[in-house]
C-alpha cells in the first residue's frame, strides 16, 4: 500500500490536530487497526502519506482530536490496538513543534528528477546544497537497480521567490556533473525548457 489521501480539512470547534508517525514490517491488517484506534478517540482524518519500503510499512498523519485527547493518551492507544503488529508511534502538537516552511505565495515549485551511476553521498552533497540555497524539500522517492549500480530519485523542492532559478539550476547541474549523475528540473506551471548549456529539460507537471 502507498500513496497519499485526504478527508476533512477544516478544524472543528472543540478539536486539536497532531501529526503521528508509525512504522511497522507490513503485515495484512495494519491500517485497519490504526483507523479502528483513531476511530474509538473520536479522529478525523485530515491528511495522510504511506509508504512501503522493503517491506516495512510507514503512514504519517495528520489528524484531529477532542480536546481531552492528549498525545499521550492518543500514542498509549493506538500501540494498544496496534499491539499485535508492534507499531512505533510518534505524535507531534503542530502548534508547539511550529514547521518552518515556505508559503505557496512565497515559492515556485519544481520536481528534480536525477539519476545516474550509485555512489557514497550523492543525496547529502544535493540536500546540502538545496538547504544552503533556503530551497525547501517536500517529497523525496528513490530506488535502485537490482545490482545497486545505478539509481533514480525524484525530489518535490520549493523554491524561495527571490531565488533566481537559472542561478540554481546551473548550480544543481554542475553539482551533479561532478557526481557524473544527471539532472532535470521539472515546473508545475511552465513547459518551456530553460536555456542553459546542458539545456535541462523543465516540463509541466
Amino acid at each position: 500500500m502507498s500513496g497519499e489521501m485526504s478527508e476533512t480539512s477544516e478544524l472543528e470547534s472543540g478539536m486539536n490536530r497532531y501529526i503521528i508517525s508509525l512504522l511497522a514490517a507490513n503485515r495484512v491488517g495494519i491500517m485497519a487497526a490504526v483507523t479502528t484506534a483513531m476511530d474509538e478517540l473520536g479522529a478525523n482524518l485530515h491528511e495522510a502519506s504511506i509508504a512501503v519500503i522493503q517491506n516495512f510499512f510507514s503512514i504519517v498523519i495528520a489528524a484531529d482530536f477532542p480536546d481531552e485527547r492528549d498525545p499521550t493518551l492518543i500514542q498509549e492507544h493506538i500501540e494498544g490496538i496496534c499491539n499485535a503488529f508492534n507499531v512505533e508511534v510518534c505524535v507531534k502538537n503542530p502548534n508547539v513543534e511550529v514547521p518552518s516552511i515556505l508559503s505557496p505565495r512565497e515559492c515556485d515549485r519544481y520536481l528534480l528528477a536525477i539519476s545516474g551511476n550509485n555512489r557514497a553521498g550523492i543525496l547529502r552533497m544535493i540536500s546540502s546544497q538545496l538547504g544552503q540555497d533556503g530551497v525547501d524539500i517536500l517529497d523525496l522517492s528513490a530506488t535502485s537497480s537490482e545490482d545497486s549500480q545505478t539509481f533514480e530519485m525524484m525530489i518535490k523542492i520549493a523554491v524561495p521567490k527571490n531565488l533566481d532559478i537559472l542561478d540554481l539550476q546551473m548550480v544543481m547541474e554542475n553539482l551533479c556533473s561532478n557526481l557524473e549523475i544527471a539532472v532535470d528540473f521539472i515546473s508545475e506551471s511552465d513547459s518551456a525548457i530553460i536555456g542553459s548549456q546542458s539545456q535541462t529539460r523543465m516540463f509541466k507537471l
